[in-house]
């Protein structure tokens, strides 16, 4: 059917005018022939995926044409310089010890942080910057600390230690001074952090010990005390009880001290060729005015008052050497007068011109007899024997003290009374003391019983040292209540010795 393009009439197909117009209708003809179009309708539904297809090509395609990525790669951003400097310290720290370490891990954090900001390259380098540089500053710490540990055990193990533990001390404030003693024994330390140690400052020539110190402050002091000698037994509660005495003791002024010994002098001659330790623990302080060093020998359980040299009174003391062992008695027998008062002056007057009369002829190497009427005397029959001074600092704690040592066997036998007065019944709690004072210095073999010594009850205690020497020690209490000590070190091929001690001791 064909439509009037004039009036809109219908007309019959293959019409050439309009049947209500006369109008011409369009030659359209083929129109029908175009009719097959429907033949393909079928494929209709083709049509539609036609359409998609072409908007499904221009999406791949577009950002290819439009190159929105490939336009970035071609004009990338330049890596973060805070990462890349920070890649380049950490590498660096490896050659500088790690001080340009600490600078790559800083700028390395802080690279990696803007350049994630910013997203900047560069992120790779931040984080190999940071690993690098830890890396570094770790093994350096790590090194410095063994080997500041190295360098503090062989400080200590020479003489000093660091102020690190709680101590202000500065061990030259000990170290460069010449120290004396009240017994006037005299303590000078060295170059090569060695001593002497002589029985009196005003003779250097003879008598004398020698060997190298340690020195320990503060915290370290104990740890040094109660775990490398702990053997003492002396615990870190004993020293707070210590530092509890007096408000000067403190543990900043604390004080440790160990005297290796390597030799004893006596007539030129090192009559004690071995080592032995002789620790001393105490305070380095001020007191009315002077410095002083107030410290015990853990061997002795004794107390020592230093002072510098400069500081001591030397118109107090003895100005001669143990050979003049006379003034020496005359004197501690004068301050036991001034000091025991329960002696009467006619008791201890007549008791100094003995003491002064029987050591007068004890200074003789070749005298009989040692001792006098305060300690009693021993027949020497064996041996050559010379007078002999310990330096122990307890001069002043005896109302007399003798003492010999056999040139040929370095035998050594002590006689000594205690100034003060005991009552009879702590002889048994004295013994115990004794017996447990050897096993703390090391001894073995350690014995204790009861026996007689001069008429009076007693107790004998005897150890074994390590370097073979046997040491017997005889205590007991006199008519007068005054302590007496007596010891005998021997080695075991001059027992001799020992049994001359024992067989010819008598008090008159």
């Amino acid at each position: 059917m064909a439509v009037c393009p004039n009036c809109g009439a219908a007309n019959d197909e293959g019409s050439k005018f309009c049947s209500s117009c006369g109008g011409p209708l369009p030659v359209s003809a083929p129109a029908p022939a175009a009719a097959p179009a429907p033949a393909p309708q079928p494929v209709q539904p083709v049509q539609p995926q036609a359409v998609p297809v072409q908007p499904q090509v221009q999406p791949v395609a577009q950002p290819v044409y439009a190159q929105p990525i490939t336009q970035p790669v071609a004009q990338q951003p330049k890596t973060n310089g805070l990462c890349k400097a920070g890649f380049i310290l950490g590498i660096i720290g490896f050659f500088t010890a790690g001080i340009t370490s600490v600078f790559g891990l800083i700028l390395s954090v802080i690279g990696l942080i803007s350049a994630s900001k910013k997203k900047q390259p560069g992120k790779g380098k931040a984080v190999a910057g940071i690993i690098m540089s830890s890396i570094v500053i770790v093994s350096v710490i790590a090194f410095w600390g063994v080997f500041m540990n190295v360098v503090e055990e062989e400080l200590g193990s020479s003489g000093f230690s660091s102020t690190r533990s709680g101590s202000t001390i500065d061990a030259d404030v000990i170290t460069d001074v010449k120290w004396i003693e009240r017994d006037g024994s005299y303590l000078v330390f060295g170059k090569g952090k060695s001593f002497k140690y002589y029985q009196s400052y005003a003779d250097t020539s003879d008598y004398y010990y020698t060997g190298t110190y340690k020195l320990y402050f503060g915290q370290e002091a104990i740890d040094k005390i109660t775990k490398e000698y702990k053997e003492y037994g002396v615990t870190e509660d004993e020293l707070e009880d210590v530092f509890a005495r007096n408000s000067k003791y403190k543990l900043e002024n604390f004080v440790f001290l160990v005297l290796e010994n390597d030799g004893q002098w006596i007539g030129g001659e090192n009559v004690k060729d071995e080592k032995w330790d002789t620790p001393y623990f105490g305070f380095y302080m001020k007191t009315s005015g002077k410095t002083v060093l107030d410290i015990a020998n853990m061997n002795t359980a004794e107390y020592y008052y230093f002072v510098p040299e400069d500081d001591f009174d030397k118109t107090n003391t003895p100005s001669t050497t143990a050979a003049t062992t006379t003034e020496e008695t005359t004197e501690a027998t004068t301050e036991a007068t001034t000091t025991t008062t329960e002696a009467t002056t006619e008791a201890t007057t007549e008791a100094t011109t003995e003491a002064t009369t029987a050591e007068t002829t004890a200074a003789d190497p070749n005298a009989k007899t040692m001792g006098d009427s305060i300690t009693g005397y021993v027949t020497l029959t064996q041996g050559t024997w010379a007078d002999w001074t310990e330096a122990d600092g307890q001069s002043a704690m005896y109302a007399s003290r003798v003492q010999k040592y056999n040139m040929k066997t370095r035998s050594i036998i002590n006689l000594s009374v205690y100034k003060n007065k005991y009552n009879k019944n702590v002889l048994d709690k004295m013994a115990e003391t004794y017996t447990t004072n050897l096993g703390k210095q090391g001894f073995t073999n350690i014995t204790s019983e009861k026996t007689t010594m001069g008429g009076y009850d007693a107790y004998t205690v005897t150890g074994l040292y390590k370097d073979g020497m046997y040491l017997t020690i005889w205590i007991f209490i006199d008519k007068n209540d005054q302590l007496h000590y007596i010891s005998v070190e021997y080695m075991p091929s001059d027992k001799a010795s020992y049994e001359m001690v024992r067989d010819t001791y008598r008090l008159d």
